[in-house]
């Protein structure tokens, strides 16, 4: 299988770089020039990040997994193995993960360039590149907007509607229960640019016996961007 290593660098002060690699054997042309690394040692069982890990580790066709959330999150924790993102890696974690897909991160980066990508490297590369110097910060702080303290089913997301809920990060987010779609519409810091929504299909995924997750349509934004 072809491992995907996402690795991040500052170059002297220039735009933050994401190399994605390639096969064990020779590299193509085109990634010749990105840097290399081992692959990365398997989640813990039983964590969110494991259940990411769940179909792979390879960015692939599918927009509707999550490969770049799981790149995203080993990004961080390679450079900042002390964030509280790490709390995606603890099989014991009380904590609930509004998991966006990687068609949610295609269309932020259309948002945030004016370009759409036709690819999950394209879209990792276009992202860091548009975050500039302070992309891992960035990103680390995307990632714990995405994150509630506490198990939050459905049901009990659904009874919320319409209070602000504090996240990781701390600003909070809405949800709203929307009946004609029988689903929450996640409202966030980001008033000019459409509010995310759980997708029914991929809502109370249980992690361990403490944690859960909800497969969101979106990237919740923790500000206005």
């Amino acid at each position: 299988m072809k491992i995907r290593r996402t690795i991040v660098s500052l170059l002297g002060g220039a735009v933050l770089v994401t190399a994605l690699a390639a096969p064990v054997a020779a590299a193509p042309a085109a990634t010749a020039s990105r840097s290399a690394s081992a692959p990365a040692a398997p989640a813990p069982a039983g964590s969110v990040l494991a259940l990411l890990e769940k179909d792979g580790t390879a960015f692939d066709r599918d927009w509707y997994d999550y490969d770049i959330l799981e790149a995203a999150a080993r990004t961080v924790l390679g450079a900042k193995p002390g964030s509280r993102v790490g709390a995606l890696t603890v099989p014991d974690a009380n904590i609930t993960v509004f998991a966006p897909n990687d068609r949610a991160f295609q269309v932020l980066v259309a948002s945030l360039t004016g370009t759409w990508q036709s690819t999950e490297e394209g879209v990792v590369s276009s992202l860091v590149s548009a975050l500039g110097v302070n992309a891992v910060d960035t990103i680390e702080q995307v990632l714990l907007y995405h994150v509630i303290g506490g198990k939050v089913d459905f049901a009990t997301a659904r009874s919320l509607s319409g209070t602000p809920v504090p996240t990781v990060l701390g600003p909070t987010i809405t949800p709203r229960f929307v009946p004609w779609l029988n689903t929450l519409v996640l409202r966030d810091q980001d008033p000019n640019a459409a509010d995310p929504w759980v997708v029914n299909s991929k809502r109370d995924i249980p992690v361990g016996a403490n944690s859960i997750v909800h497969g969101i349509a979106l990237v919740l934004r923790p500000a206005d961007l």
